[in-house]
């Protein structure tokens, strides 16, 4: 029972940090300068425990198209376990503390890799109460424009379904 309460918590939050980025491209400049520099046709992949949620992407030039699968992600990102995706997922624990704790392992580019973890930990500036934010980030980002317009803007996505899955 508690394991699948975990993964729909992370499965939601997966959804949300997808919407979180395409939103935060138009919004926040560094999101912005990320993605000017990504290669076309980047894919990532993140995975949850055994059998958990997972989120695959990929970068078409334009958009960041969230897909079905990916056979062969440009980068992958496996987190160990269930309690630890949760832990991960919900502010309890930081990319950098998951890092120390061996609870992921990473495939792919060190520099496709390093852009995930710069991503995130904007996403996370932007999604996560400064109070949680400051005791999982060593640094963190100042916020560029009030997160409740990131928030709104997110939702009115969620409500017109312009986070849909991309064949």
């Amino acid at each position: 029972m508690m394991r699948c309460i975990q993964a729909l918590v992370v499965a939601i939050v997966l959804r949300v940090v997808h919407a979180a980025l395409i939103e935060l491209r138009e919004l926040d400049s560094r999101v912005a300068k990320e993605f000017e520099r990504m290669p076309e046709g980047l894919s990532y992949a993140i995975r949850t425990g055994h059998n958990g949620p997972s989120l695959y992407v990929q970068w078409d030039g334009r958009e960041l198209k969230r897909l079905a699968a990916l056979a062969a992600p440009s980068c992958a990102l496996r987190i160990k376990s269930m309690p630890l995706s949760f832990q991960l997922f919900t502010g309890q624990m930081g990319l950098a503390q998951a890092y120390a704790r061996h609870a992921f392992t990473m495939g792919g580019e060190v520099a496709d890799v390093m852009r995930l973890a710069r991503l995130v930990n904007l996403v996370e500036g932007y999604l996560f109460p400064k109070i949680m934010t400051r005791r999982i980030m060593t640094d963190v980002p100042e916020t560029e424009v009030c997160f409740l317009r990131a928030y709104a803007r997110i939702a009115l996505g969620f409500l017109t379904g312009k986070y849909k899955l991309s064949k």
